[in-house]
């Protein structure tokens, strides 16, 4: 009995420990998709889903990859529009520019620019993006919300 009791005891404090370190939850509380110019521009805003003010839970020894990113795969239709990286083994598109700012409200606001094909209608575009690409946030390399825009 006394051997069960200090198992207990050791055990309890360990699995409340364990169990501290939950990862925030966040959502995509606002999607903008425009096209101007060449440009094809992504804006989301990341919420966390308590209404807490959303932190990077990314760190490594390195110091270029950076917190939160937007990243977007388009569909087969989209692709077909856009500038692609055609050194990359993944459906890539090429960006313009990417970044991220923190809100006022504590969460994130994340843009990403691609570029589109000289020939191809911003109209259709933009419409396609709407409707058939995937959005991606990563908190440095992990991947933390997909979201896909399909119908």
């Amino acid at each position: 009995m006394k051997k069960r009791m200090v198992i207990f005891f050791i055990c309890v404090p360990f699995l409340l420990l364990l169990g501290m370190n939950v990862p925030q939850k966040l959502t995509i509380s606002h999607i903008e998709i425009t096209a101007k110019g060449q440009v094809l521009i992504y804006k989301v805003n990341l919420s966390a889903v308590d209404g807490s003010k959303v932190e990077s839970q990314f760190d490594y020894q390195g110091n270029h990859i950076h917190g939160f990113e937007l990243a977007v795969k388009p569909s087969e239709s989209l692709a077909k529009h856009m500038e692609m990286n055609t050194k990359s083994k993944l459906m890539k598109m090429c960006p313009k520019r990417s970044g991220g700012s923190m809100a006022s409200n504590g969460g994130w606001n994340l843009e990403v620019q691609y570029y589109i094909k000289e020939e191809s209608n911003q109209k259709k575009v933009e419409k396609l993006a709407r409707k058939e690409s995937t959005l991606y946030i990563f908190d440095g390399t992990d991947k933390i919300i997909e979201h896909s825009l399909k119908d």
